[in-house]
This record gives structure tokens, sequence and C-alpha cells, in this order.
């Protein structure tokens, strides 16, 4: 069974094969300035320092995964490329890559960027009949929306464990009360459903994000291809044609599209007794230029510089309408730096974010505190 500790004995063996001594220092200047292998190793500095030493120490130093990755990235960006003073081939890269992968570090060839994903699956066994729920056809809703209500009822503290997904192809009112019944369902214990209404929006705004991204997908697809128009070439001019398509016909014609050809999204709620994580999953990924767009709100920037990329937020539309509502939320309702997180597979994204129940406890304290001190008369 492979392990994390295979990440760092694997990440040395791509050192040791690819890099020269004076490449392993410079690599690791280029993470922290202050890096010098030869005072860390304990060596003079015109001493020879075997490449396996060297690998060893900077190995050492940064022995955060995270810095593993970054570092390998970094040589990822500059591989078949003269790198300090000789030119670098990374060996071994396609199935460290593999290796990562097992760990949920996702790698994006178009950004040329690792994303870790933060969303586990978690075995569960509560709501067995509400662990998949297909909305694509008219389900029962009434009775699925009973069946939710009933098991909050029940649900103790020994039930925190669980997980419903359901599939869909676009929202309508009675998929938002069965929404909004789940997200109860998650807060139901530790009395945090005050906080209900804040999560729907920032679930809802997500789910309408992932709905238009596949509408323009199979709009460019099937409507503005054929006449030599797509994202990667002439963005804007696309988004306008899209644009016009939802003010004319809203998105009746582009919903028909997603039915014929079974273009949905996944909503996925999982709780444990720690946290709560809301995501969607999209069978599809979104353009380059969106996932550039959607990085910068997200303020996870750190790609590659291309003057193509540059948007302005307003043709942002797909990747980032609603976001800093979003982002204010869960700001307000964890310490983490970046509450919303994103994935880029390479046949589909996910997005999402996961809250502690102490950071959520705390935040509904907060709250309570300034509606009351707001309520208090001025001396």
């Amino acid at each position: 069974m492979a392990t994390r500790l295979d990440i760092r004995r694997n990440f040395f063996k791509v050192l040791v094969n690819s890099m020269d001594t004076p490449q392993v220092n410079h690599l690791g200047e280029m993470l922290d300035r202050r890096f010098n292998i030869y005072r860390l190793s304990g060596f003079n500095d015109s001493a020879p320092l075997p490449r396996k030493t060297a690998a060893e120490v900077l190995v050492n130093h940064f022995d955060r995964e995270e810095d593993i990755v970054e570092l390998f990235t970094i040589m990822l960006n500059h591989d078949g490329r003269r790198f300090y003073n000789a030119t670098m081939n990374v060996w071994g890269k396609d199935d460290f890559i593999k290796i990562l992968q097992r760990f949920k570090w996702i790698f994006d060839q178009t950004l040329n960027r690792f994303f870790l994903d933060p969303f586990y699956e978690h075995e569960i066994n509560l709501l067995k009949k509400l662990r998949l729920i297909d909305l694509r056809e008219p389900p029962p809703l009434d009775e699925i929306i009973r069946e939710v209500e009933k098991a909050s009822e029940k649900l103790s503290i020994r039930d925190l464990e669980w997980r419903v997904s359901m599939r869909l192809y676009d929202l309508d009112p009675k998929i938002g009360e069965l929404i909004k019944n789940i997200i109860r369902l998650l807060l139901a214990r530790q009395d945090l459903t005050i906080l209900s209404d804040e999560l729907f929006f920032c679930l809802k705004e997500l789910a309408t994000n992932a709905s238009k991204a596949n509408y323009k997908l199979l709009f460019e697809r099937f409507v503005t291809r054929p006449g030599g128009v797509n994202q990667d070439k002439g963005y804007f001019h696309f988004l306008n044609l899209f644009r016009e398509e939802i003010d004319e016909y809203g998105n009746e014609r582009l919903l028909a599209l997603a039915r014929q050809h079974d273009r949905f999204f996944t909503l996925t709620f999982q709780s444990s007794r720690d946290s709560i994580e809301m995501w969607v999953t999209n069978t599809e990924n979104i353009s380059t230029i969106e996932k550039q767009a959607l990085l910068k709100k997200l303020g996870m920037g750190g790609f590659r510089s291309d003057s193509s990329f540059e948007t302005d937020d307003d043709y942002a539309e797909g990747a980032g309408f609603g976001l800093n509502m979003i982002l204010s939320i869960l700001k307000s309702l964890t310490r983490e730096r970046h509450p919303l997180q994103v994935v880029f597979y390479p046949d589909f994204i996910k997005i999402g974010f996961e809250l502690t129940r102490n950071d959520l406890r705390e935040a509904i304290e907060r709250k309570t505190a300034a509606a009351e001190n707001a309520e208090e008369p001025a001396e």
C-alpha cells in the first residue's frame, strides 16, 4: 500500500536523476531565498557536494508535502530548458505525477500546476435511500423532502457521519427546497441551523455557475463552433453570443441540449463529527481562460503569465459570477485563508468548501454578540 512517505522517496529519486548540485541549490533558493545547501549540509562553498547529498538536504529542509509539490512544479515549468547552469530534463515526471495523484494531488496541464482535492467521499451508512438522488428525471420530490425532514428529526449525535449526492441539470424552486432541507440536516445537531440561509446562498450560486458552465460548453459545441467561434479563439465574441442566447431564450434551449446529451452536475453534502462539506462536481471541465479567471477571483494566483489570459471581470461570467459574495460569507464562517477550493481534473471540475463545526459555532457567537451590541441603547 502506498504511503505519503513514498512522495518523499520518489521525489528524492527525481532530484538525483534530474539535477546536479548547483541546480538543486538554485531550486531551493527559488522557494526560499534564504536557502543555502552548503550552509545546511555543513560543507564549504568550494567543496564538491555529491548530488545525492544535495537532494537529501533539499528534501529534509522542505519536508512538507506542499513544499515538495511546489518544488516539483518549478521543475516541470523549466523542463527541457536551461536551469541555472545547464539544461534540465525532469526524469520520471509521469510516474511521479501518478504517485501524487494517489494522494489527491491533481495536475492540470493547461495551467501547469497541481491542485489538492480536499473533498473526500468517506464511507457512510446513514440515509442509504438518499445516498444518491437522481433529479435528471422528475422524481417524487415531495416524498424525498418528507424523508429528509423525518431523518433530521431522528438524527442523533452518533449519526453525524453521512453523505448525500444529487444529480441535476438545473435548479428550480422545488429542488431548492430539497437543498435547503439537506443543509438543515447538515446543521441539525449542535444548533447550527441559523446559518442555513447563508450556506444555501453559497451552494445555490455554485450550482448556478455549474449549470451555466455546462450550457456554455454545449452552446459552443453545437451552436458557435460550427460557425467558427469558440472560447479559446475569440472568447469575448463567444461570450456576447452566449449572452444574446440567454437574453432571448433564457435557458430553455440550452437545458434541452443538456438533457439530450446528459450534461449534468452533482451536488454533494457530507457530514462528519468535526465538519460539514458541500461541493459541486461538473461532468466537464471549463475553458483555460475561465480557469484563469476563477483562480484570480479565488486569490489563488501563481499560474504562468500569458497576456491572452488577461480577462476583465465583466467577462469572467461562467467562472466567477457571485463568487465575491460567496467568499465574503465563507470568510465570516472560517479561519481558512482560501475557504472556497477548486480542483481541475482532466475531464471534470470540483468546487466547494469545508467548514468545521467549531468555527461555525464561533461564527454564530460572534453574530449573536454583534446583534446584541447593536440593540443596546446609546448612553
